[in-house]
């Protein structure tokens, strides 16, 4: 069987009761993460991810659990952000902003996101 799903690990960075999300270029935020690279395990994609994106460094996270979704499959990690520690953007983010839950229904987030938001109690099904 071949492998058809992409894998990412993916933060749920969690700051005075809002989360961070990033945004590339495109219109559409979403959480920290990406795809797994070869040789890499999820954790370290995380940390790498993170740190990437965002100039974060990941500490004390919590593991949440494996979500499959069409097409995806997602390591997700939950991180609690010290109100001192300001996330950057980098790599190919132009823009790192923290968001209230009712902020992300008024903003473009990947669905696959909404989704991962969702299974862990942060969105209501609407």
């Amino acid at each position: 069987m071949s492998q058809s799903r992409e894998l990412h690990s993916t933060v749920i960075c969690l700051q005075a009761g809002k989360i961070l999300m990033v945004r590339k270029e495109a219109p559409e935020w979403s959480l920290p993460g990406g795809k797994i690279d070869p040789g890499e395990t999820q954790l370290e994609a995380a940390c790498r991810e993170l740190r990437e994106e965002t100039s974060l460094q990941l500490t004390d996270a919590q593991f949440l659990g494996h979500s499959v979704l069409p097409g995806e499959e997602h390591w997700l990690y939950r991180m609690n952000v010290a109100a001192s520690m300001q996330p950057r953007p980098s790599h190919e983010i132009v823009e790192c902003r923290w968001f209230s839950v009712a902020e992300l229904s008024h903003v473009a987030v990947k669905p696959t996101n909404v989704e991962l938001l969702r299974r862990e109690g942060f969105l209501e099904l609407r």
